[in-house]
């Protein structure tokens, strides 16, 4: 049901889409002039389908779907370089992440699946415990018929668990998660 008033949320034509994500990022989409400083600064402008000065010019369009459906709302690093570059201020990565927040819950289809499942076993992760355990994320990621089977193709499994036999040994891994005492602060703002 929550998924289905998040699409028709997104959906919403003209300002009520411009309206809603100034509400939930505080960022002034129309202090944009295109100077294309955020797409310079981004270190992963070449994997992006839809540049980060043109994510802000698609939201002042209210090219709605195009955004959600896009590789570049997955591929974002939320590394802020577009933010801190712009001479005006708008938060390109605060717009980018609230776009994801929307897309991992709606029923919208992504073509990066391996970061949207990624996203969402790290969002569980983080309402769960308030912080991230990687033993416990990386197992829950793991747990995805599809990503497992592609990590078998491919031959990553034993590598990785290689890799995390390694950093349990130096105590970097940690088999059981410690749950934050702000976790219902945290659930607030995550609106969870």
């Amino acid at each position: 049901m929550a998924q289905d008033s998040v699409f028709r949320e997104i959906t919403k034509k003209g300002d009520k889409f411009i309206s809603k994500l100034h509400g939930e990022t505080g960022v002034n989409i129309n202090s944009c002039y295109q100077c294309e400083r955020c797409t310079n600064s981004c270190p992963v402008a070449e994997f992006m389908d839809i540049k980060p000065h043109q994510v802000i010019r698609y939201v002042q369009l209210g090219f709605r779907e195009e955004l959600v459906n896009s590789r570049t709302i997955w591929v974002c690093l939320s590394c802020e370089m577009c933010t801190a570059h712009c001479p005006n201020e708008v938060g390109v990565a605060e717009v980018i992440l609230c776009l994801r927040n929307w897309a991992a819950k709606s029923h919208f289809e992504t073509p990066e699946k391996d970061l949207e499942i990624f996203y969402r076993n790290f969002l569980k992760e983080l309402d769960k415990f308030g912080r991230i355990n990687e033993m416990w994320l990386m197992a829950s990621y793991n747990s995805n018929l599809e990503v497992m089977l592609k990590k078998i193709r491919k031959g990553e499994i034993l590598p990785e668990l290689k890799l995390a036999s390694a950093l349990i040994g130096k105590g970097r891994l940690h088999f059981f998660p410690r749950r934050s005492k702000a976790v219902k602060e945290l659930r607030k703002i995550t609106g969870d």
